[in-house]
């Protein structure tokens, strides 16, 4: 099993894709487990692919979608055993599932740019942060061509800059600030569009470190702070007294002095900061989202009752 515990290691350690990305690479090592994975009966294989699963599932606490997305694969996969009594069957039946799982992600986000085409349809000027990639399927195919789009670096490891090179084409009118410069700039823009890692049951949103601070300045500014999460985003259970946020190496910010140097990756941008969530179901104001957020608290309990 050492190749699987290397796949799993590199979604572990992966620090350049967002939260949906990394959740369709879960995705992509249970089904390459119900493949590969040795096992001589389909008891063997259900054990080895659900034990992954949950693990999958703890993985990166700050990304609600890991954990959602690898549970709904455990949980179907289980109940595939209850049925199917060949090997071969199994395995099949478990790639099949994965396509499905795989089609599911890609729709959701499908319907977001879709829903976000009325937000951004009069939109000149944009800012976000770090990198996203919702965000950039929206801005490559909702945001008008014209509109200039402004983006925060997103220090330690400038992960805006790979936004920034991916939206060249789409968008020609890309301009490129350090993270310092987010309560200028936003001064000047027509709204603010983050991706998210999680949101919380309270509305909170966990995402790349930065976000708090463009909410705040979009706040002060009076401009729009839009959230881009489809539910499987939404983190159940944890709220921001609770919500964990992964830490990593002082060295990345500074090597000569990595001791002395703080590197969390995520903050927390309270629920009351967003103007609104951009998902599949449309543009959700807070008291609609605090909707989607119980109906998924129950989705995820029904998921769990199983182990």
């Amino acid at each position: 099993m050492d190749w699987i515990e290397s796949k799993i290691e590199v979604i572990a350690r992966d620090r350049r894709h967002g939260a949906a990305q990394l959740a369709g690479r879960a995705i992509e090592v249970l089904v390459a487990l119900c493949r590969r994975g040795r096992a001589s009966t389909p008891h063997d294989l259900a054990r080895q692919v659900i034990t992954a699963g949950l693990r999958l599932a703890r993985l990166r606490p700050s990304m609600a979608p890991i954990h959602n997305w690898s549970l709904l694969f455990a949980r179907q996969f289980n109940d595939l055993t209850r049925s199917v009594s060949s090997l071969k069957e199994l395995r099949r039946q478990g790639v099949h599932l994965g396509e499905e799982i795989r089609a599911q992600q890609q729709r959701l986000l499908r319907q977001q740019v879709e829903c976000a085409r009325s937000l951004l349809a009069a939109c000149r000027s944009l800012v976000t942060l770090s990198y996203s990639s919702t965000v950039e399927a929206i801005l490559r195919q909702a945001l008008p061509r014209d509109a200039t789009v402004t983006i925060a670096e997103s220090r330690p490891l400038l992960e805006g800059r790979r936004l920034f090179t991916r939206l060249l084409e789409s968008q020609p009118s890309l301009r490129m600030v350090t993270d310092a410069q987010l309560g200028l700039v936003a001064a000047h823009a027509d709204l603010v569009l983050v991706g998210a890692d999680s949101v919380l049951s309270d509305l909170a949103v966990v995402n790349k470190t930065g976000t708090y601070l463009a909410a705040l300045a979009a706040r002060a500014h009076q401009r729009g702070f839009y959230v881009a999460a489809d539910t499987f985003k939404i983190q159940a259970v944890p709220v921001s007294a609770t919500g964990l946020l992964e830490s990593r190496s002082g060295k990345e910010v500074w090597r000569r002095h990595g001791d002395a140097c703080d590197n969390i990756y995520f903050d927390i941008t309270p629920g009351h900061l967003v103007s609104g969530f951009v998902t599949e179901l449309g543009i959700l104001d807070g008291p609609r989202m605090a909707r989607e957020v119980l109906n998924r608290q129950e989705v995820i309990a029904s998921l769990g009752h199983v182990w």
